[in-house]
């Protein structure tokens, strides 16, 4: 393939960023627990792209422990 599947998905990511006062920066999936919830969840999916129109149930939990800064040990 000449483009990658998702190319015009990721230029449309790459636009709205660009038009907006947002910042993004690396970080590890461990330090991450959302986005380490949601590379579990997609590792475990049979479907190549899916849309949430809502949240996980049990991503409130992660995010809640987010916002009153939870620290964990690294395993």
């Amino acid at each position: 393939m000449r483009y990658h599947v998702y190319a015009v998905l990721i230029q449309d990511v790459k636009d709205l960023i660009g038009q907006s006062n947002i910042i993004v920066c690396h970080t590890l999936r461990e330090r991450n627990h959302c986005a380490d919830f949601f590379a579990k969840l997609g590792a475990n999916s049979d479907t190549e792209l899916l849309y949430h129109y809502s949240h996980p149930d049990d991503l409130l939990n992660l995010l809640r422990m987010g916002a009153v800064g939870t620290l964990y040990s690294r395993e």
